[in-house]
């Protein structure tokens, strides 16, 4: 098997195989959903936590070597590391053609639609952002002409475990207000679907 180098988009992926998820039926277009710009839902203090990121493995896909177009084949998308995951979160995945697999290899195969559940029960020790640091490995046929297999690396994911008793008990949203303390600037996401007329940050 070859590494694809160009499957940038399909780089969340997931070790273990545990429990089963269901995919969002209305992705059908090859990528991981939600996407790095929407991010995972934050986690709260005493409630039990469980994100769903849906996996849409392409057929193939389309290279450019020099001046020369490649057209490949997915094979399989492999998960070789996953590092970052809260204290007692687990990451288990489905995917239709390759239900289990190793712990440390989580594979999705090539024109399949699958699932990565995560999941967890944060406590007040384990408030915070934690990011995710995941290594993921694309695999084609024919070989690709871009070489053996190189690592690809997603640092984009965030895990932001909050007390749901210090955010007026908005607790359905995906709001995250991070990072916490903050010493100039902070980030406020989720608010899409809150009905928010003016925001203030007091105490910085």
């Amino acid at each position: 098997k070859q590494l694809l180098l160009s499957f940038s988009f399909l780089t969340l992926l997931v070790f273990g195989a545990n429990a089963q998820c269901t995919p969002d039926p209305q992705y059908t277009v090859g990528g991981v959903y939600p996407d790095s710009a929407t991010g995972l839902a934050p986690a709260y203090v005493g409630q039990t936590y469980n994100e769903v990121i849906t996996v849409v493995v392409p057929v193939d896909t389309t290279i450019m070597v020099g001046p020369i177009p490649f057209t490949l084949t997915f094979d399989s998308v492999v998960v070789s590391d996953w590092q970052g995951l809260p204290s007692g979160f687990t990451v288990d995945y489905y995917s239709p053609n390759n239900t289990f697999s190793p712990i440390d290899q989580g594979c999705f195969e090539g024109a399949q639609t699958g699932c990565i559940l995560i999941s967890g029960n944060p406590t007040t020790a384990d408030v915070g952002s934690y990011q995710q640091i995941i290594n993921t490995d694309a695999y084609s046929t024919p070989n690709s002409p871009l070489g053996e297999p190189t690592v690809t690396v997603v640092d984009y994911y965030y895990i932001h475990i909050i007390d749901a008793n210090g955010i007026g008990g908005i607790t359905k949203s995906k709001f995250a207000l991070f990072p916490n303390p903050a010493n100039s600037v902070v980030t406020l996401n989720g608010l899409n679907d809150v009905d928010v007329s003016a925001v203030s940050v007091v105490d910085m």
